[in-house]
């Protein structure tokens, strides 16, 4: 097998094992991450989908957690030996300051990567992040993937790679700053969790949102040292910037038109109520909620449909997709002033037609976290690498950057009526808006 055919083979172990992806073509991997992807934990994933019910909306959206972590594996793999191939000697000083990474270090440290990848999700629960509130403790499905890593896989990790393989993975996800540089492949501004994500939503919703040249991209990474830390931090290089801004342009019109659809949006507040009453007796603690997929879980909400208990209406809502209708909302830039102005027509709503059943939904949601220029807050900065080595924040740059909100506030009024009653109830709220 050829370096030059497959460059992102060179500095690990080869792959003999292949499997066929929508987005990447082939995703290779060896007979020992093979030992890996066939445990139950991993194998769980095949049964979360990446979307929850989105394909209520996108009837295509039936992909998997399990697919695209395959993904992410994939990309991390080849942004690192492009980054190797540019900057062996800075990467390889960087990461051999890493105990377990001392030996064999570029080799070592694009498995410890692969295997990141891999697991990132390994932790999400039935149903992702409509369930994420429901978690035992009040935890994150970050915290249940390094309870993966660390004890339901930990043993095989260490025996199968190398010993501390799982410590190590668990020092990544907890943010040790000796090993940020590593972490930034899967959890950054640009990172390959979120562009796999990006194209793979994308291509299984039918819709062209996500899609960017993340080639382009992977080839145009740069690596420098942070001005305050002096630690490897990833860049772009001078060229790669409009694809940059490709990606970001790319996460919010797929907030916007996709992950915060307003009949998705609806759904996962079923979802989200539905798991509260059921996970209050089966969620006790990480285990249970390994124990569960989307699959096991609609079975249950297909039971609770047809019986008569406190999760009865909520399933036969999910199940006969009967949902409440929008009949007022902000737009995608909800301020203050639109934020009052919906709360008071949703009040006088209630008041008025007391036997309608309303819901208020406030959507939020994070585009980036870049220092732009006239920002008041200080956020992250993401470098710009000329040829010459100088460092430049990519959004004193960028005349689009700028542009690009941080954040996105959608706020919606759904009511649950007759058609005529939503009518009648729509052409009062814009009326109530307009003497407000």
């Amino acid at each position: 097998m050829s370096d030059l055919l497959f460059p992102h083979l060179q500095f690990g172990e080869d792959p003999t094992e292949r499997i066929r992806c929508p987005v990447h073509g082939f995703i290779r991997y060896s007979k020992r991450e093979r030992q890996i992807i066939d445990h139950w934990a991993f194998q769980r994933l095949r049964n979360i989908r990446q979307l929850a019910l989105c394909s209520y909306v996108y009837p295509g959206a039936m992909h998997s957690r399990f697919e695209h972590s395959l993904g992410v594996m994939e990309m991390a793999s080849r942004a690192f030996d492009t980054l190797v191939l540019k900057y062996p000697g800075l990467l390889k000083e960087e990461l051999e300051q890493v105990p377990e990474l001392r030996e064999d270090t570029l080799k070592r440290a694009k498995q410890a990567l692969r295997l990141l990848a891999l697991l990132h999700d390994s932790g999400h629960p039935a149903f992702s992040h409509a369930a994420e509130s429901v978690l035992p403790a009040g935890r994150k499905h970050e915290d249940i993937s390094i309870y993966v890593m660390e004890k339901v896989l930990g043993s095989e990790l260490d025996s199968i790679f190398f010993e501390g393989m799982a410590a190590l993975l668990v020092r990544i996800m907890r943010k040790s700053p000796e090993l940020i540089f590593l972490r930034q492949f899967v959890v950054g501004e640009m990172d390959m969790d979120r562009t796999d994500y990006l194209w793979r939503d994308s291509l299984h919703c039918g819709v062209e949102y996500g899609k960017f040249d993340f080639r382009r991209l992977i080839e145009s990474l740069a690596v420098l040292k942070h001005p305050d830390t002096e630690r490897l931090q990833i860049g772009i290089e001078r060229g790669g910037e409009h694809v940059f801004e490709a990606l970001l342009l790319g996460r919010y019109q797929m907030n916007t038109q996709v992950y915060f659809h307003r009949i998705r949006r609806i759904f996962d507040h079923y979802l989200t109520e539905y798991m509260e009453l059921w996970g209050k007796d089966h969620y006790k603690n990480f285990d249970d909620v390994l124990q569960y997929d989307d699959l096991k879980l609609l079975v249950q909400m297909d039971t609770d449909s047809k019986d008569k208990n406190d999760r009865t209406e909520l399933a036969k809502r999910i199940v006969g997709r009967k949902h409440h209708r929008v009949i007022y909302e902000t737009g995608d830039s909800a301020d203050a002033i639109k934020l009052g102005k919906i709360k008071r027509v949703f009040g006088l709503l209630k008041t008025e037609f007391k036997k309608v059943n309303f819901f208020l939904d406030d959507a939020k949601g994070s585009i980036h976290k870049l220092t732009t220029p006239g920002s008041q807050e200080e956020r992250e900065g993401f470098y710009l690498v000329e040829k010459n080595g100088e460092m430049i924040l990519i959004t004193e740059e960028s005349a689009i950057l700028g542009k690009i909100p941080h954040e996105f506030r959608s706020v919606r009024i759904y009511a649950d009526a007759n058609s005529k009653t939503l009518e009648k109830i729509s052409t009062r709220s814009s009326e109530i808006a307009k003497g407000i």
